[in-house]
């Protein structure tokens, strides 16, 4: 065999060798390279989304806690009882003889919270009768418009006469605070409807 033949089927085998190389390794590879790209680019813009979804989901739970703490501040609850016995807990003062000589509380009867008859929301008046200082009745007064449940102050009458044998010391007040507890009861479903109303729930 020539130095020139053998030349030529060694350059072939090496040709043929990186060939099968590249058919085998390099290419497998490549596209195996290729396709990871594409799939960290899928991934990049997955978590890109719920990157931008999480910070849609915070913003709105944000809103969300920032209604509900304005509901809290602003609203007042409406229970399904008067609780007359509870709010007399938390509207009794110490009568101490010294900043409230004596109160008490006398609860009235249920009626309607709204005039003409189509709410079922009713109102439960509590009299307070009262002889304090005026700090102590607007303490009172304070301390009702703060209970976390819907109160209406119907009326306030006070008068006011300074002790003769001790002209030094602060006059005390007597005063009626009229107040009215605002409930909805429970009873919708035990109450009989009327024949326009049963007629109508009936008909959904």
């Amino acid at each position: 065999m020539s130095t020139t033949k053998a030349m030529i089927l060694a350059t072939l085998a090496v040709v043929t060798v990186l060939g099968l190389g590249y058919a085998l390794v390099v290419r497998p590879n490549y596209q195996r390279a290729a396709s990871l790209r594409t799939q960290a680019a899928q991934l990049h813009q997955k978590v890109m989304h719920l990157a931008a979804m999480t910070e849609d989901v915070e913003r709105l739970a944000d809103e969300a806690s920032a209604a509900r703490q304005r509901v809290d501040r602003d609203l007042k609850l409406i229970p399904d009882s008067a609780d007359i016995a509870g709010l007399i807990r938390k509207l009794s003062q110490s009568v101490d003889r010294i900043r409230v000589l004596n109160q008490t509380f006398n609860a009235g009867s249920p009626g309607e919270a709204l005039p003409g008859g189509k709410s079922l929301i009713e109102a439960t008046p509590l009299t307070i009768d009262i002889e304090a200082s005026f700090d102590s009745i607007f303490a009172l007064i304070q301390n009702a418009e703060s209970i976390n449940r819907l109160l209406r102050v119907s009326s306030v009458r006070m008068s006011c006469k300074r002790d003769e044998a001790a002209p030094t010391r602060a006059p005390m007040v007597k005063a009626t605070v009229v107040l009215e507890a605002i409930y909805e009861p429970p009873v919708a479903q035990a109450i009989p409807l009327s024949g326009t109303r049963r007629a109508a729930l009936e008909e959904r």
